[in-house]
């Protein structure tokens, strides 16, 4: 072939779909915080994208939070969700996408932070336009948890 530029353009335009390769493109770096207000009772979540799993992690006394950092993909498809559990709840939603975005912190280069705080009555995201956190999701019974009530 005579241009070796082609196969890189055809490559690069095939794998712009990776939240990682938007660095190639430029795309905005962004960083999820969350953040448990929950200090005495373990949060497990699992978190990932159509291509990056992140695996689980716990939230505790030990660990109040845990943070990710990424660019988004050249069509700005970039799209990350979590799957929360505790002792008897559950919750799972979208952490990052592109409508969301407009409310984290813009800061210079990679200063864009979506910020996430998990209580006891449910889940808040941070606006930073307005300055406040607000309530988006509450939290559901455990699927998987027998509920029934044994009877002597």
């Amino acid at each position: 072939m005579k241009n070796p530029y082609f196969l890189l353009l055809i490559f690069l335009l095939f794998n712009g779909g990776n939240a990682n390769v938007g660095t190639a493109y430029g795309g905005q770096g962004f960083t999820v915080n969350i953040k448990s207000d929950i200090p005495n009772e373990d949060i497990t979540l699992h978190c990932q994208s159509k291509d990056t799993n992140l695996g689980y992690h716990v939230l505790n006394s030990a660990k109040l939070q845990y943070r990710w950092s990424f660019h988004e993909n050249i069509w700005g498809s970039t799209l990350y969700f979590c799957h929360f559990w505790r002792k008897m709840d559950e919750q799972k939603f979208d952490v990052f996408n592109l409508k969301m975005s407009i409310w984290c912190d813009h800061g210079f280069g990679e200063g864009n932070t979506c910020n996430w705080e998990i209580k006891n009555d449910g889940f808040y995201f941070f606006d930073f336009r307005s300055q406040k956190w607000y309530k988006q999701y509450e939290w559901k019974p455990r699927e998987n948890i027998s509920r029934k009530i044994i009877k002597n």
